[in-house]
């Protein structure tokens, strides 16, 4: 790009932090197919102020405290409909770039009202644009489209804005060491999160424009990154009287849901998505150098625990661990490939079956051996600071509730993570062995 035309960019986008145009429907205003929320939720999402666990079927909406009464608003339920034959990976479904691809700034011109920015909003894209959009981004033509393109189009679609806003609040919080602040951006994360929730949807989606498919897309990502983020950052203690935090597999099974839901609504954009500006997000990428690939012996050693116990306990579930460790091995051998973490760690939340979390929430062993190996997943993604250590805190948890003759199962994940067993020098020899 000349360099006249990158600075008039940049003055264009300076512009804009003090004055924006949204289309009276951009964020889809005109349809009532939006997604409702739960009627419980984890006490640690109502101890936050935040909006309760989003993927519930057949939910309904809860205001959350920390909204502003001008943001309420009411819509229709929804069901999720999640496909058995669903891709395992992003790049499943993305086909040869095309070479003229649907643009997002050049469709769907539609005049605008003015909205204004507050100073704290202005601070918080700005940090967008200068920091928490390379924590997105996995290459350089990634980066582009989160540093420029999206902020742009998130003018035009203030669902996206919302989310974007939020999770820069959330990173401000978790770097800023003054209580005051961090409190503050805390509260705005919350705030923006809830409005950016509000015009979330799964159906309807043939009746979106471009640049609103686009802005969804982009929106799920944004929202994936939140969940884990937030369980982080927004520690705030619960109530004396109230109840106690959940525990971590608990709490990752919340994200965990949300995560298989926001999967959900990228997949069925995908088609779309392929087609236009975005698709540097979800082309596949380069394989990296490979890794030694010691994936396929631990996935033929589990497959061969759960024959044993389907023979031994009738009441094992065989068929829901044979599905997901099939889905786990396609996983892992993307990573010992070099494969980018970020296209299939979020896609097996989306593959496996529900029962599956329902069997890692009532504690069951092999259950948690499964999680154990898809933390290995998730530790690859540890550069991110909205993911940080959530694969150590699960593993730790993991070999804290499993007896010592499951321990032994695990050892190759603790080995992959470096994860130092707490009071078990048995399990923590086995792994340097």
């Amino acid at each position: 790009m000349p360099l006249a035309a990158k600075r008039r960019r940049q003055e264009s986008l300076q512009h804009t932090l003090y004055q924006i145009r949204v289309p009276p429907g951009s964020a889809s205003s005109a349809h009532s197919d939006h997604l409702q929320f739960p009627e419980s939720s984890c006490p640690r999402c109502e101890d936050r102020g935040m909006l309760q666990c989003l993927t519930r079927p057949r939910p309904s909406r809860v205001d959350s405290p920390s909204r502003s009464p001008s943001s309420t608003s009411s819509a229709s339920s929804t069901a999720t409909s999640i496909t058995s034959n669903s891709p395992s990976t992003m790049a499943d479904v993305v086909p040869p770039p095309k070479e003229a691809a649907e643009g997002l700034t050049s469709r769907d011109p539609s005049p605008g009202m003015e909205e204004t920015l507050s100073l704290q909003d202005l601070e918080l894209i700005m940090y967008w644009c200068t920091t928490t959009y390379r924590s997105m981004a996995r290459d350089v033509g990634a980066e582009v489209l989160w540093q420029t393109v999206i902020p742009q189009l998130s003018l035009r679609v203030s669902s996206l804005r919302h989310g974007l806003l939020a999770l820069s609040a959330l990173q401000l919080a978790g770097t800023n060491p003054r209580s005051a602040q961090r409190s503050r951006y805390l509260s705005a994360a919350r705030e923006h999160q809830v409005l950016a929730l509000e015009e979330v949807r799964t159906e309807g989606l043939q009746d979106l424009t471009m640049a609103q498919c686009n802005a969804h897309f982009a929106l799920y990502c944004v929202l994936t990154a939140f969940s884990f983020a937030r369980c982080l950052i927004d520690d705030r203690p619960a109530d004396e009287d109230g109840p106690a935090p959940p525990e971590v597999l608990d709490e990752f099974m919340e994200v965990f849901e949300r995560t298989r839901w926001l999967v959900g609504g990228m997949m069925l954009n995908m088609n779309r998505i392929v087609t236009g500006e975005l698709y540097p997000l979800v082309c596949p990428e380069k394989p990296r150098p490979t890794m030694p690939d010691m994936s396929r012996l631990v996935i033929l050693s589990l497959r061969r625990k759960n024959e044993m116990q389907a023979l031994r306990d009738p009441s094992h579930e065989k068929e829901v661990y044979a599905e997901a460790l099939e889905h786990l091995s396609n996983a892992l051998e993307q990573l010992m490939k070099g494969g980018e973490p970020k296209d299939f760690a979020f896609c097996w939340a989306f593959r496996i079956p529900v029962r599956f979390q329902d069997l890692v929430r009532a504690r069951q062993p092999f259950a948690l051996v499964v999680l154990a190996h898809y933390a290995v997943i998730l530790h690859h993604l540890r550069e991110y600071w909205w993911m940080g250590d959530w694969a150590i805190r699960i593993l730790q948890e993991i070999v804290d509730a499993l007896d010592p003759e499951w321990r032994e199962l695990i050892s190759w994940p603790v080995d992959s993570t470096g994860v130092c067993p707490s009071g078990d020098p048995d399990l923590a020899s086995e792994s340097v062995s």
